[in-house]
């Protein structure tokens, strides 16, 4: 493959928007430790199931259920399932990013069959 400047401004782009998703998550990360991994935080995540537990247990025309979870959720997925997270956000990012290069690249080339052609376009017309 013969490397190019619109070649390197591209991956440029690409590491760029990676270390950016990358940062973004850990950034998030923190904050949920920060903000759920507390006692206070604790203590609000268990007055809530049992606020929870009490309206599931009455009648309502919707079926309400307790939440099975002891720690807040966003905890367990940050602290837990960041892995996972952060492996899922890389594809995805990667593959919006290949997606829109393919479309700009696409827009920005020239159509040889239109330069071929002449001044009367592709089916020779003036």
């Amino acid at each position: 493959m013969k490397w190019s400047w619109s070649s390197a401004l591209w991956l440029a782009a690409y590491v760029a928007m990676i270390a950016g998703v990358v940062g973004g998550m850990l950034h998030l990360r923190a904050e949920a430790m920060a903000v759920y991994g507390t006692a206070e935080a604790q203590a609000e995540w268990d007055a809530w199931r049992e606020d929870a537990t009490k309206m599931a247990e009455q009648p309502s025309v919707v079926k309400r259920r307790a939440p099975k979870s002891a720690q807040p959720p966003a905890l367990v997925l940050m602290r837990d399932h960041f892995a996972v997270c952060l492996s899922l956000a890389i594809v995805l990012s990667t593959v919006l990013f290949g997606t829109f290069m393919m479309f700009v690249r696409g827009a920005m080339r020239e159509n040889k069959a239109l330069l071929k052609s002449g001044p009367g376009g592709v089916g020779g017309r003036p």
